[in-house]
């Protein structure tokens, strides 16, 4: 099936199918469906540029859901997982390729770089952080080295943490 839709300069071409039945390495059968869409559009100097996307999904698709599968389930995905792989490797996580040769010691590395920029993440959005840095602190590794720094000079008195564990606070979330 084919469905071709305009928006703006951005002309898509959808093709599908559905119903491919796929057995896994542990012998478990799944049925997927495959969604492709060339894309044409016209850059600034008045070419025409087309790219070529595949998504696998569960759902059934049909001519009234392939774009919302696609454009808000395929591309949104990707945009969260590349920009926080995206992140990681340049935001001053300093995402390496470090113990290749240990295939457990880089899985172990991986998921603390990943619950790292977690933490990083609720400590960024937080409304504690905006109302110390009401400016902000410019970028990602910026707020890295001044969190390194407080921990590296920071003392806190038995008082003051006593004081921190027993007050109620709420913090809340910038989703912008």
């Amino acid at each position: 099936m084919s469905i071709k839709t305009h928006q703006g300069r951005i002309q898509q071409d959808f093709r599908w199918i559905n119903e491919i039945f796929y057995e896994d390495s542990t012998r478990l059968e799944h049925t997927v469906s495959v969604i492709e869409c060339i894309e044409a559009q016209t850059d600034s100097d008045g070419q025409r540029q087309t790219t070529r996307h595949k998504w696998l999904t569960n759902f059934t698709v049909t001519d009234k859901n392939v774009t919302t599968l696609a454009n808000e389930g395929g591309r949104l995905r990707w945009k969260i997982e590349n920009e926080g792989f995206n992140s990681q490797k340049n935001g001053g996580f300093e995402l390496e390729h470090p113990y290749r040769q240990n295939p457990i010691a880089s899985k172990v590395f991986y998921f603390l770089l990943q619950i790292a920029h977690l933490l990083f993440q609720l400590m960024e959005k937080g409304s504690l952080f905006r109302q110390a840095f009401p400016q902000g602190v410019g970028s990602s590794k910026n707020l890295a080295l001044r969190l390194l720094e407080a921990w590296r000079n920071l003392r806190v008195s038995a008082a003051d943490l006593e004081r921190l564990w027993t007050a109620r606070l709420q913090i809340r979330f910038d989703s912008s």
